[in-house]
């Protein structure tokens, strides 16, 4: 039997010109756990103006037989949930003939935990966590949640504050039903700006200042240590069809680097 790949990749001029690999974390039958980038789209969305997507270039290197696509065993890949673009980790696909009604069946649910992680400026931060149940609706024209009592369907999320680094801080954000922009719009709503967040707050990014002591350096120019939104689904618990599921992604290089360096710093 062939082994199951480790990653699969994409070649360069399908999701910009460098050549594209992503991790496989794991697998069950009729599904497979991916560790995504940030800046890539998992399926189809009207606020993605039909930029080109995970899922439908997967079909196309299937139709096309590529052997590292095949032996993922997934007849007929569809998304049984993903991440947001700019948002990096977990995106599990699932084969729609087989597991994919498991999977959806188990998000609308509530049978699973999905805990992100972030950093997020310390001004005008809370103190500590707590729930944010405010509703959410989607403004398809704006491409962008916004909260509305009258419009909005139900939303919770419940943050937990972390590490302390100056001017950021770690914290976990954890909900059983992620709408779109879920996270992000909560966050907002109580005082966490994530950092490399250009959407619903202007928060700036981490900078190499940042991560001195001091809070300035010796020589040299400022310079940020990350291009991104600082946003990570790092793990997903519960369960589906009866089934116990814990999966983890690692955080993606230029995040770890942050929390590295704010950590020396602090």
């Amino acid at each position: 039997m062939s082994p199951f790949p480790s990653s699969i990749g994409f070649p360069s001029g399908v999701f910009g010109e460098a050549p594209l690999r992503l991790d496989v974390l794991t697998h069950g039958p009729g599904w497979v756990a991916l560790n995504k980038p940030v800046n890539l789209p998992s399926d189809d969305h009207p606020w993605q103006e039909n930029a080109a997507h995970l899922v439908g270039e997967l079909r196309v290197q299937l139709q096309l037989e590529k052997p590292e696509m095949v032996k993922l065993g997934l007849k007929e890949p569809a998304v049984a949930f993903g991440p947001e673009p700019q948002v990096s980790g977990l995106l599990i696909l699932a084969d729609r003939a087989s597991t994919l009604a498991a999977w959806r069946d188990a998000i609308g649910s509530f049978q699973l935990n999905f805990t992100y992680d972030f950093i997020a400026r310390t001004e005008e931060a809370p103190a500590e966590g707590g729930l944010c149940d405010l509703p959410l609706g989607m403004d398809d024209a704006r491409g962008r949640a916004f909260v509305s009592h009258r419009l909005g369907k139900q939303a919770e999320t419940t943050f937990h504050g972390g590490e302390i680094f100056n001017r950021w801080r770690r914290w976990t954000a954890t909900t059983r039903f992620p709408r779109r922009d879920q996270i992000r719009a909560h966050a907002n709503e109580c005082g966490l700006r994530i950092a490399g967040e250009l959407e619903y707050a202007r928060s700036g990014r981490v900078t190499l200042t940042d991560t001195t002591r001091r809070g300035r350096l010796n020589k040299g120019e400022d310079k940020p240590l990350h291009r991104c939104l600082l946003l990570h689904l790092g793990r997903i618990q519960g369960l589906v069809a009866g089934v116990p599921i814990d999966l983890t992604a690692p955080l993606p290089d230029d995040f770890a680097t942050v929390v590295k360096r704010l950590g020396k710093a602090a």
